[in-house]
C-alpha cells in the first residue's frame, strides 16, 4: 500500500484550519505531516516533515506569502504549494505560478473542494478557484478550475 502524502498546513489561525486538519486525518491517501502558525515555523516544519504538498494561507502577518512560496521553493525544490485565500479582492493567477505556487482556493469553499485541490496539485495540477483570474491556458500546463 502507497504511504499517504504528507500536508503541512501554514495558517496564524489554528481555528480557521482545524477543521481541514480534521478531514486530512480521516483520509486514506492524505495525512497532516503538521500544523504551524507562523511562516518562520513553515521552513523548519518543512525540512523536519518533508511533506508533499503544503498549504499556506494568504493572510500570515510575519511574511508576505508570496515571498514565503518563493522561499520555500528555493529550499525544498519540487514542493508543491496551494495557497488558501480568505480575501475577496481577485488573485491573479500568474502572480501565484511564478511566485512558485501550484494554485489558490478560498477559504469560503466546501472541505471536499479544498480536498479536490490538494489531489490536483498532487497530481500535477495547478488549481485555482473560480475567483482566481487565470491567464491564458497557453501559460500552464493542465489548469484545473474548480
Amino acid at each position: 500500500m502507497k504511504s499517504p502524502h504528507r500536508i503541512v498546513i501554514v495558517d496564524s489561525d489554528p481555528a480557521h484550519s482545524a477543521d481541514f486538519c480534521a478531514v486530512l486525518e480521516s483520509q486514506s491517501d492524505l495525512t497532516l505531516a503538521a500544523a504551524v502558525t507562523c511562516a518562520s515555523c513553515s521552513f523548519a516544519a518543512v525540512s523536519e516533515h518533508r511533506p508533499d504538498l503544503v498549504l499556506l494561507s494568504l493572510s500570515m502577518p510575519d511574511h508576505r506569502i508570496l515571498e514565503l512560496v518563493k522561499d520555500l521553493q528555493g529550499l525544498h525544490a519540487g514542493l508543491k504549494l496551494l495557497i488558501v485565500s480568505s480575501h475577496d479582492q481577485e488573485l491573479e493567477a500568474g502572480r501565484v505560478l511564478r511566485a512558485g505556487a501550484h494554485g489558490c482556493v478560498m477559504t469560503s469553499t466546501s472541505t471536499a473542494t479544498k480536498l479536490e485541490a490538494v489531489r490536483q496539485v498532487l497530481a500535477g495540477r495547478h488549481c485555482f478557484s473560480p475567483s482566481v483570474s487565470i491567464p491564458p491556458l497557453h501559460w500552464m500546463n493542465a489548469t484545473v478550475a474548480l
